[in-house]
């Protein structure tokens, strides 16, 4: 007669044993998946190049708007220095409201772009037809000055070749101020305007150019739909 004791015994045995076979294995597999973790963890951070420093903001005067723009724009006093981040790219932007009667002669010297997108949400967008308008009442010739990453300097910017400074012209408005703006699934801010007849606009980047859009006009209420300032 066999002894089932002894089958019983050593099948015991066995399983003993691989269970203290898989243990180990199974700790080891486990601590290399954690270390493979943390070597791609510290490869993506380390490849990541960081984020320039944004310098002291400097002093907005008519020394810095005749450094940027040229002498021919003349800055607003009654309206003060606006900032907010128009692109979305996390970096301080600077607006300011100025004037001048000649905006197109000095974009090449000083590198930035005119653009009117009042006139081109009428279908007439070109400056150098439209800068021969006269849409302020008070024939000041004002016009929105912006400067994207103000507080950077030129080769920290993160793309130094584009145009980072804008001058838009025509765009009616009795007050300016920066808002929150939720545009294509992304909160951005925008510049809000309000002329003589308490009409609300805004002018925006829509990442290649600027756009204007009134609170009231058929398919621009959506953009209205702002969210909460912060």
């Amino acid at each position: 007669m066999r002894d089932y004791r002894l089958f019983a015994g050593t099948a015991a045995a066995e399983k003993q044993y691989s269970i203290a076979m898989v243990l180990p294995v199974r700790f080891v597999l486990r601590t290399l998946a954690l270390c493979l973790y943390l070597a791609l963890s510290l490869l993506a951070y380390s490849s990541t190049p960081p984020k320039p420093a944004q310098t002291a903001a400097p002093v907005v005067d008519a020394a810095y708007v005749a450094s940027q723009f040229g002498a021919s724009f003349v800055l607003d006093p009654k309206i003060p220095p606006m900032v907010g981040d128009l692109d979305g790219d996390g970096y301080e932007d600077l607006v300011l409201v100025g004037t001048s009667g000649t905006p197109l002669l000095s974009q090449e010297q000083f590198k930035f772009r005119v653009e009117d997108p009042y006139d081109q949400y009428f279908g007439t967008g070109d400056p150098r037809i439209t800068s021969q308008f006269t849409l302020h009442f008070d024939g000041s010739s004002r016009c929105i000055l912006i400067v994207f990453g103000w507080r950077l300097s030129p080769p920290a910017k993160p793309n130094p070749k584009l145009i980072s400074k804008f001058v838009l012209i025509n765009t009616p408005f009795d007050s300016v101020a920066i808002v929150n703006l939720r545009l294509k699934k992304k909160n951005l801010q925008a510049v809000e305007t309000v002329d003589r007849t308490s009409l609300h606009s805004l002018v925006f980047w829509d990442g290649k150019r600027w756009r204007w859009s009134a609170q009231g006009m058929a398919g621009d209420d959506t953009l209205f739909k702002m969210p909460p300032q912060n």
